[in-house]
Formats: structure tokens, sequence, C-alpha cells
């Protein structure tokens, strides 16, 4: 059935409380919550950060996995509390004029993906439902909707490197879960592989016909990393090294954080407590550079990678030598949050969340960055 002309059940209820003269609550979606951002001087590296949201609310960014960043560069997609539930927002890049685009208990605004090839459109789910959302007029059209059977477990959509495709993940029952692949235009959805174990971290290469998919223990994995072709083919270990003598370390290796670098599809990986690591496609791989990082990603074209660690630092990395430089300190000296940091569609700022006063989401505009050597000798993040 087309997407476009499937009666959503949601719409059923508005249409029932209009029609039985019942009063919706007033809407906040398009409110103008006005210019909230704020910068302060990094009291270590002189840096400055711009803090784009004001308390006591929390914000939150989306995942760190591909860019926050509308497709032409004007907007910030975050979520925040301040209504009570997270709901979506953007922030104007130029100007930090904050608007509000969802106001609905059943939005999942974890879930947000901006849409790569259209500027103005944005992904999210609402329970299995797939939601695209106008960010100008705030209009929405459902996609489709992930098929049954599940129970949950309904990941983040990536989008397919042409933009025609949203890759998904569910959980089928209590044993299986799967990853499909659904058709923006039409709705239409195809299963891509069942497997026996949890799946998670579902993204779309951004180059490629291929999905990338992790086993979700929480931990240690007999094989974490796998790709698998869109057309279901293929199912086979990425980054891999079974051998004990051919680990990094003695002890076993705990691959994690994976997220594709969006020009070139390679992937940025941190190697837990060994150091960020770049994967090539091939399934290769070296280290940047040695240290206790916790999440990174990589510049669009590969060449610079942003990681922080479990001290609240974030660093800025040259992919090519393993030079760093220090970009912002004590993001987690109020509240302990996971920065999540990624870059911008053109690689002109780090976007990442913050703790040092509140929760919020924060810029750093890298054409403005002091100038500063970078350090060649080890300074890495203590181990924690």
């Amino acid at each position: 059935m087309n997407a476009s002309r499937r009666i959503s059940p949601y719409l059923i209820v508005s249409q029932f409380l209009v029609m039985s003269n019942i009063s919706l609550p007033a809407s906040n979606v398009g409110k103008d919550w006005g210019v909230e951002r704020k910068s302060y001087l990094d009291p270590v590296t002189g840096v400055e950060i711009w803090e784009m949201t004001r308390g006591p609310a929390a914000a939150d960014n989306l995942y760190f996995h591909f860019s926050n960043f509308t497709a032409d560069n004007r907007f910030l997609i975050f979520t925040s509390d301040r209504s009570g539930v997270q709901q979506l927002y953007r922030a104007n890049v130029q100007n930090g004029r904050i608007v509000q685009l969802t106001d609905e208990a059943e939005v999942n605004a974890r879930s947000a993906c901006p849409d790569q090839t259209v500027a103005s459109r944005l992904y999210y789910l609402r329970g299995p439902e797939i939601i695209a959302l106008q960010i100008h007029d705030f209009t929405t059209r459902v996609v489709g909707e992930i098929p049954e059977p599940h129970m949950g477990g309904f990941q983040q959509p990536t989008q397919s490197s042409d933009g025609k495709w949203l890759a998904l993940g569910k959980r089928r029952d209590s044993t299986t879960w799967e990853i499909g692949l659904m058709k923006i235009e039409t709705g239409e959805y195809r299963t891509v592989i069942t497997q026996g174990f949890q799946m998670g971290h579902v993204q779309h290469s951004p180059t490629d016909s291929i999905i990338f998919f992790v086993w979700e223990t929480g931990g240690f994995a007999p094989q974490r990393s796998w790709l698998v072709n869109t057309d279901g083919t293929g199912n086979r270990p990425f980054y891999f090294r079974t051998k004990p003598d051919e680990w990094f370390t003695s002890a076993k290796e705990w691959v994690t954080h994976e997220a594709w670098i969006n020009d070139t599809g390679e992937m940025t990986m941190i190697n837990d407590k060994v150091g960020v690591m770049l994967v090539n496609k091939d399934g290769s791989s070296r280290i940047v550079r040695e240290g206790h990082y916790w999440h990174c990603a990589a510049r669009p074209d590969g060449k610079f990678i942003v990681a922080d660690d479990f001290d609240g630092r974030l660093w800025l990395m040259e992919s090519a030598t393993g030079n760093i430089r220090l970009l912002a300190t004590g993001l987690r000296d109020k509240t302990r949050i996971h920065s999540h940091s990624s870059f911008d569609r053109l690689g002109h700022y780090v976007q990442f969340r913050s703790g040092r006063q509140h929760e919020t989401v924060a810029l750093i505009d890298l054409r403005q960055l002091p100038e500063q050597d970078w350090l060649q000798l080890p300074e890495n993040p203590s181990n924690r």
C-alpha cells in the first residue's frame, strides 16, 4: 500500500476528537523560543564555546553517527524536555534562534534523522511509524509503518547513500532481531536480515549499498561488528581480529562507538583502552591515536576526528598523523553526560553535548580556533 494514502491511527483519533467537539490542548509546534545561546572561553584552551540552550531544561543532541545539521547546514537539530517530555527543536546556526518542531507524547525525539538530500526534512519514529517532518512549515507525512511482527526495539533510521531508503531495526520476538529498509517515497518495506542475537547501531553506509550493525552485548562480543549488503546477501564480519597474537593489546579487544565517515565510506571506532581506530572498507584498520577515548566521529572528508574522554574533555585529531589538540574541558563538571560529538556538513563546526553547568548542546567554530601547535608527543587521557 502506498504510505501516502494510508490513514494514520493518530489522524483517526484527532478527527474523532474534532467531530466530538472535544478541544485539543494548544500545540507548541512552531513556537519561537527566542535566542538562548551564550558563549564562554574555555579556561584551559581559550577556545570560544557556544552553549545553545539555557537551563534548567535539559537539551540533548542526536546520536553522533551522522551529522546533526540539516543538509543546507543552516540548522542544528536537537531534543529538549522543556515542555515536560522530549521534543524536537531546530536552532539557527547563525543567530541561535530556537523553534519547536514537534509536540506530542508519542514522538521518539532521539530517533530523529535529518534528510541528507532535502534540507527542509527530517524523519523520526512515532511508535512503529516513520514520520517525515518539514521543519519550516511543520507539516508531517507518514512514510510508512514498520510491519509486524515486532515487540519494540525500533532503532534510529539512517538514510541510504542515494537518499531513497531508510535503514531500520526492530526486535521481532524474544529471540530474533531484524534489519529492514523502507522506501521514503512509497513506504515499501523489505527485510534485509534477521539474526538470533540483539542487533544494534544499525547504520546504512553513506557511500555503498551496505548496512553496518553490531552484536550488542553491553560488553565484549564474540564478533561485534558486521556488514550486510542491502539485498540481504554477504552477511560478514567487518573489523575483526580473532587471533590473540593480532590484537593491538594483550587484553581481549572491545571495539565500540562506530560511525561511518560520510565522504570516504570508512569508519571510525573506539578500541577500548587502546585508542581511536580508523577502519577501511575491507576491514583492515590502524590506530590513529592511542589513548583512553570514549566516542569519536570524523569530519565528512575524514581528515579530522573529534573525540571525547571520561574526564569531560574534547579533542581534535588529525587522521593522517595522530597529532592532537585540546578543544574543551569541564564538559562533565555538573552532569555526567555523554558528549556524542560530531561535525556539521561542511566541517566548520564541532557539535557536542555539555554538562558543564547544565545539560545543553554546544558548538565550536573551528575557523575561530586560537593559534596553537598540534601536540605531537603523547598527551593521552587518563585511564578510567
